[in-house]
C-alpha cells in the first residue's frame, strides 16, 4: 500500500497493467479493484515469490499478444516515455533480451545505490555515461536488478521465465546468466530512467536456521552453480557437503544439539539443492520459454 498507488499511476497510460498480488496482508487488492479498475488484477493465495509471481504476469502478457513485458516492481515509478522509448530501441536492436533504464533513488536526487554497484561490476564509468548528450545511448552489462526490465518476446520464447529454484532473490541473476548462454545482450539505456523507492526499509537479520536462513543459503547455491555458462564444479559443490558435516560434528563436540538438528537440516538442503540445480541446468541450457508456457 505505501508504493502501489504511486507505482501504476506513474505507469497511467503507457502500457497495459498485469498486476499480480503475492497474497499481500494489506488492502491492496480491494485498493487497487476500487481505483484502478482497468488493471487486470491477478491476486494469489499464497505467496509464489517474486520468479513464479512475474511468470504468472508475463504468461498472460503473452496471451494478451504482447511483443514486449516490461517487469516492474510494487516500489517503482516509472517516468514518462520510458516504456515507449525502451520498446523502440529494443525493436532496432533485437540482439538484447534485457533492457533497463536507469535506476534513481525514490527521491530521483541520486542513482540507486545498488544500481550503481551493479553498473560499476560491468567496469561503466556513471559519471561520463549518464552526461552523454547521444539520445539511447547504452551499455552492455552482465548483470542488472530486475526491479525494471524490458523483455522483448523473442527472448522469452528462447530462455523462458523465472527459474523457481530461487523463491526470491538471486532469480534475476540466475535469469542474466541465461540470457548470456543464449546469445542475447543485456543492456542499460540512459536516456530511460525510474526511481525505486527502496533506501528505508530495513535490511531483516537472518538469524541461523530460520526459513529466511535457509532460503538465503539456497539462493546463494543457486547463483554459484546454476550458472549455465560455467561446468558443474562437482569437487566444489563437494565441499558444501564437507563444510556442514564439519559444522555438524563441532556442534556434537560442544553438546549443542539444536545446532546439531539445524546443520542436518541445512546438510539435507544441500543434497535436495543439489538435484535441483543439475535438473535446472539441463533444462535452461536448452531453448524454449520454460517456467512460462
Amino acid at each position: 500500500m505505501p508504493w502501489i498507488e504511486h507505482c501504476l499511476n506513474s505507469i497511467g497510460k503507457q502500457s497495459k497493467i498485469i498486476l499480480i498480488d503475492n497474497n499481500s496482508t494489506d488492502d491492496t487488492v480491494n485498493f487497487v479493484k476500487s481505483n484502478f479498475p482497468s488493471v487486470d488484477l491477478y491476486p494469489q493465495k499464497i505467496n509464489l515469490g517474486f520468479g513464479k509471481a512475474n511468470n504468472i504476469g508475463i504468461a498472460e502478457a503473452l496471451k494478451l499478444g504482447a511483443s514486449h513485458v516490461f517487469l516492474v516492481n510494487q516500489d517503482v515509478y516509472i517516468n514518462e516515455n520510458t516504456i515507449s522509448e525502451l520498446v523502440s530501441f529494443s525493436n532496432q536492436n533485437p540482439q538484447y533480451g534485457i533492457i533497463s533504464p536507469i535506476h534513481y533513488n525514490g527521491k530521483g536526487a541520486a542513482l540507486d545505490t545498488l544500481f550503481a554497484k551493479y553498473l560499476m561490476r560491468s567496469n561503466i564509468n556513471l559519471e561520463r555515461f549518464l552526461e552523454q548528450e547521444t539520445e539511447n545511448c547504452i551499455r552492455d552489462v552482465d548483470f542488472v536488478n530486475a526491479a525494471a526490465w524490458l523483455i522483448p518476446k523473442a527472448c522469452i520464447i528462447d530462455v523462458g521465465g523465472f527459474d523457481p529454484l530461487f523463491f526470491h532473490y538471486g532469480e534475476d541473476e540466475n535469469y542474466c546468466q541465461r540470457v548470456l548462454f543464449h546469445s542475447f545482450k543485456i543492456g542499460v539505456v540512459n536516456s530511460t530512467s525510474i526511481k525505486h523507492d527502496r533506501e528505508d526499509r530495513p535490511m531483516l537479520k537472518k538469524d541461523m536456521f530460520t526459513q529466511k536462513y535457509y532460503t538465503a543459503y539456497k539462493k546463494c547455491l543457486g547463483v554459484r552453480y546454476a550458472n549455465v555458462n560455467l561446468k558443474f564444479p562437482k569437487k566444489e559443490y563437494r565441499k558444501e557437503y564437507e563444510r556442514t558435516i564439519k559444522d555438524i560434528v563441532k556442534s556434537l563436540m560442544k553438546f549443542n544439539l539444536a545446532e546439531v538438528s539445524g546443520f542436518f537440516k541445512q546438510l539435507s538442503l544441500v543434497k535436495k539443492t543439489e538435484n535441483e540445480i543439475l535438473k535446472s541446468r539441463a533444462l535452461n541450457s536448452t531453448k524454449g520459454a520454460h517456467y512460462i508456457l
